[in-house]
């Protein structure tokens, strides 16, 4: 049976590629490049966008939630009664620490990091970079 194969391996024509073979698979691996770039860039810019919006209005919700918490009313004691404070510090501290509203800030980190990672994707991919190869604005 391997003397089958070798004679059948013999017979066979060797097939020449065509000869724009190299230069089209470049150019094909060239326009996925492109596409992943411009895709990569996009999505970027959208999330950049959309995490700004979301921290602008999350801030909003943060003022208006220190405003009507009592946060806002014991740290104006820190302003109107100085001496008092500075010899309850302590208390005064832990009583501001358990009336600052957590969840808002706590919300307000998400779209700060979805920003930086956006950013951070938008100066890794090389678009602000003039030398680039891979300029494809």
């Amino acid at each position: 049976m391997d003397k089958k194969l070798a004679n059948l391996f013999k017979n066979i024509q060797s097939a020449n590629p065509p000869e724009k073979l190299s230069e089209n698979i470049l150019m094909r691996i060239e326009k996925i490049q492109k596409r992943r770039f411009q895709l990569k860039t996009l999505l970027s810019t959208i999330g950049s966008s959309i995490s700004v919006l979301a921290a602008v209005y999350l801030f909003f919700i943060l003022g208006s939630s220190i405003v009507n918490s009592e946060f806002w009313n014991i740290l104006s004691l820190a302003f109107s009664d100085v001496s008092v404070v500075a010899q309850n510090w302590q208390e005064f501290s832990l009583l501001l620490l358990e009336t600052i509203p957590a969840l808002t800030l706590a919300l307000i980190l998400i779209p700060v990091f979805t920003l930086l990672l956006s950013l951070n994707s938008l100066v890794n991919s090389g678009i602000f970079n003039k030398f680039n190869r891979y300029n494809y604005t």
